[in-house]
């Protein structure tokens, strides 16, 4: 194995805090328009016909009427949970395939519910459409009455497919959080990297493995989940490589870049895109399989007024949408899409055995003893 230069490790972080810095900061505002170049860089536009509605790659996305009254409106209120680089690309893609603008918040997820519970008990929730990658805050929001049944133009599509659509349309499981490994490849030679998740445990990485706590969100508790059905006792296996123990994703994946830790449990989707920025990091596809939790998104009552709105909801259930969701790094809930690559990767289908998916009922059951059991057996205390 070999070390990183300085100059080449500087500039590694650099890449990565640019990516990270999109990824982790809330504000309000539009895409820009460096993310509808970044959109086409990830996914090709595809063919798209408006002369009788939103036609594209020959799908109905949305009728004449819905169209022309949506851009009538000229943009859709999205509150989003996402990612900042992915919420931006996504709401450029949507703008340029739809010509309706988006007007975008985005924050985390725990800050996102409390503005917009507070918001709808006070009755001035504008958002047409909300995202929240936390499923129990979704199930919270559904409580709240800030979700209104709609039921998108692809229902058809759905009708067979599990743990997509919640309360009869009230809101939707558009796609899944990937959950995987990487390595720092100017450290690591290829024909060294890890391949699956065992070889983690190898000797060798003793003290160079970089993971997020269980306590720190979902999606690691999701991992946390998995990796302990692949193996009841890999847990206490992986403690005994004397990992390093990040509270966020950010900072582990600075780290990585930096070199300072040789491999990494990855989210794909923002370690993706990080590696499109220039870090020298290349991600696995374990064979064994990947960890997913939802995201969800629903259109609020505010939103059953808003043409735009309902034409953003329609556009992320469809084939378009999904595709563009799959080439960020999600994995797309619609399993009957062309599969669609992550650069040169490509992650498990949403009904395949090789994703598995920690479920809102698993979150919301057993999220609190999951955390409380990791944190024995990495004698972890936050």
């Amino acid at each position: 194995m070999k070390k990183p230069t300085k100059t080449l490790a500087v500039a590694a972080v650099a890449a990565v805090s640019l990516t990270l810095a999109a990824c982790g900061g809330g504000g309000e505002g539009s895409s820009s328009a460096g993310a509808g170049s970044a959109a086409e860089e990830i996914l090709a536009m595809p063919e798209i016909d408006d002369s009788d509605g939103l036609v594209i790659d020959g799908e109905q996305v949305a009728d004449a009427e819905l169209l022309e009254a949506a851009r009538e409106e000229g943009s859709v209120g999205w509150y989003t949970a996402s990612g900042a680089e992915s919420a931006e690309v996504t709401a450029a893609r949507f703008e340029a395939e739809t010509g309706v603008d988006v007007d975008m918040t985005r924050m985390p997820s725990g800050k996102l519910s409390e503005r917009v519970l507070s918001e709808a008990g006070a009755g001035r929730l504008e958002a047409g459409v909300v995202t929240i990658t936390d499923p129990v805050l979704a199930e919270e929001f559904a409580e709240a009455g800030v979700y209104a049944p709609y039921e998108v133009t692809s229902s058809d599509a759905l009708a067979d497919t599990e743990g997509v659509v919640y309360e009869d349309g009230l809101y939707y499981a558009p796609y899944y959080s990937a959950y995987a490994f990487s390595y720092n490849n100017q450290v690591v030679q290829k024909g060294d990297a890890p391949k699956d998740w065992s070889d983690l445990l190898d000797p060798k990485w003793k003290g160079k493995v970089g993971i997020v706590n269980a306590g720190a969100g979902g999606t690691v508790q999701g991992l946390a989940k998995f990796q302990e059905e692949l193996d009841a006792d890999y847990w206490e296996k992986l403690a005994a490589q004397e990992p390093r123990i990040f509270d966020t994703t950010s900072v582990q994946l600075e780290a990585l870049a930096r070199g300072e830790i040789e491999v990494a449990t990855s989210g794909f989707n923002s370690t993706y895109g990080a590696e499109v920025a220039g870090a020298p990091i290349t991600l696995v596809v374990p064979p064994s399989g990947v960890s997913g939790t939802y995201n969800m998104q629903g259109v609020t009552e505010a939103g059953l007024d808003s043409a735009a709105a309902k034409l953003f909801q329609d556009w992320t259930m469809s084939t378009s949408g999904q595709r563009f969701a799959a080439a960020q790094g999600f994995v797309a809930a619609r399993t009957d899409i062309p599969t669609t690559r992550t650069g040169s990767y490509e992650l498990p289908s949403g009904d395949s055995d090789g994703l598995e998916l920690y479920t809102p009922e698993q979150a919301r059951t057993e999220g609190a003893d999951i955390v409380a059991r990791w944190n024995r057996a990495f004698g972890y205390s936050g």
